[in-house]
């Protein structure tokens, strides 16, 4: 089931006392309206009627999609260096759901999903645009490395990430965005060729990198790109 608490904040332009639903876990089989407003970014967003300056509330929460194969672990976007220590807290909670220490039913359904760990609602949309398009994520963070090697003047930045916001049979739109925010700043199209033809390559060019990306349920280009920090 897709659970639902209250929280209570300020609002950032006015500080009025604000409050909103935010979810906790989504389970999109019961519930695809609200993957549906993770896809369209309108989920967890809001207005502050005091002032009338727009909000979004950061991601923290656990996604199963069965159907879909994806269990995602999601936290806000300003957790990123605590990526590692998250990841093995992903691993253990996946396993008490759906691995070796859960029920017989649940393991049955975890043999046949991904675990994995994102952080902002930006990662955690783009999860769900893979299995949307049928997207390989090592495949796609290896096409991302692909085009940081070779597009010039890239906005790199503590504060950038390159993510997948749109996919056609011909191209994948790759945008470069602050992380954690909704200021998008270029997109690339990149032709699906290059992913097809990285996805395919199980040779010299990719190993180690695909290796590192493999490595856990974090599987994202930050994995080799931040520092991971110690403690969660």
């Amino acid at each position: 089931m897709s659970r639902l608490y209250s929280q209570s904040f300020s609002c950032g332009g006015c500080g009025a006392a604000l409050e909103m639903g935010i979810v906790a876990s989504i389970n999109a089989d019961r519930r695809p309206d609200l993957r549906q407003a993770v896809l369209d970014d309108s989920y967890q967003r809001g207005r502050c009627e005091a002032c009338g300056k727009d909000f979004r509330v950061q991601p923290d929460l656990t996604y199963v999609d069965a159907g879909r194969g994806q269990w995602i672990l999601v936290r806000p976007a300003e957790r990123l260096a605590e990526w590692a220590p998250t990841e093995e807290l992903a691993q253990q909670a996946f396993e008490r759901g759906y691995g070796e220490e859960a029920a017989v039913d649940a393991r049955e359904l975890g043999a046949a999903m991904q675990s994995r760990l994102a952080f902002g609602w930006a990662a955690f949309r783009e999860k769900l645009l893979c299995a949307e398009h049928g997207l390989d994520d090592v495949a796609l963070e290896l096409t991302k490395l692909a085009v940081m090697r070779a597009v010039e003047d890239m906005p790199l930045g503590d504060d950038m990430e390159l993510r997948l916001t749109a996919a056609t049979t011909d191209a994948l739109e790759l945008t470069w965005a602050l992380s954690g925010g909704d200021l998008a700043l270029e997109s690339i199209a990149v032709p699906r060729k290059l992913y097809d033809e990285i996805a395919k390559d199980k040779g010299k060019g990719w190993v180690e990198a695909r290796a590192e990306l493999s490595g856990g349920a974090y599987v994202d280009v930050n994995r080799i790109l931040v520092p991971a920090e110690e403690e969660a």
